[in-house]
């Protein structure tokens, strides 16, 4: 999985930027990159963005070295406010150092999970249906009527146990993040005492 570093050349010139290179070391990116690269269309409209950089950009760039040495600090800073926010985004999605092919198929499985669920929903429901008929005995409609009937019993129980399951263990994690704030909280105010008192 090839990954940017840190130093590469770019336009000739030697890329400093955290922020693009972690961005580019993220196996979607570089995959991406690596595909557009390989197009014929990518290749050609990099080769015109290189042109217009080299006709246009490169000629004015030694008279923008005196003006970028005043704001270089802040560019350097906001350079690093960036990473570190990328930073975050990788420790509150773990996926988006994943290789590109799960990450799609982890989009897949979200965007068709509705259906999925509905097919076994219905499955649920039939065969719930299927169990109560026969335990009603008999056929016609007193017996699908009665089957009809003790089937939304049977699901509406269910649906009430899983939910009560679920919220059962919200509970119980909402008390222990609210015990741990707790004595957080207590914690602090200790040491502000003691530094008070100091």
């Amino acid at each position: 999985m090839p990954h940017a570093e840190n130093g590469t050349m770019v336009n000739g010139e030697k890329q400093s930027s955290q922020f693009l290179a972690h961005v580019g070391s993220y196996p979607a990116v570089s995959d991406t990159k690596g595909a557009i690269e390989n197009n014929p269309y990518g290749k050609k409209g990099i080769e015109l963005a290189n042109g217009g950089y080299n006709k246009v950009v490169a000629p004015v760039l030694p008279y923008a070295q005196v003006p970028y040495g005043y704001v270089a600090p802040y560019v350097q800073k906001a350079d690093e406010l960036a990473d570190s926010g990328l930073t975050k985004v990788d420790d509150r999605f773990p996926i988006m150092k994943q290789d590109t092919e799960k990450i799609k198929n982890s989009i897949l499985n979200l965007a068709f999970m509705p259906l999925r669920m509905a097919s076994e929903g219905k499955d649920y429901v039939l065969s719930t249906y299927g169990k109560q008929y026969k335990q009603c005995g008999g056929d016609g409609y007193v017996a699908g009527g009665k089957a009809l009937i003790t089937t939304g019993l049977v699901v509406t129980s269910d649906t009430f146990s899983w939910l009560a399951d679920y919220l059962g263990q919200k509970k119980e994690e909402a008390k222990d993040v609210a015990k741990d704030a707790k004595e957080t909280a207590k914690e602090k105010k200790d040491a502000a005492k003691e530094k008070a008192s100091n």
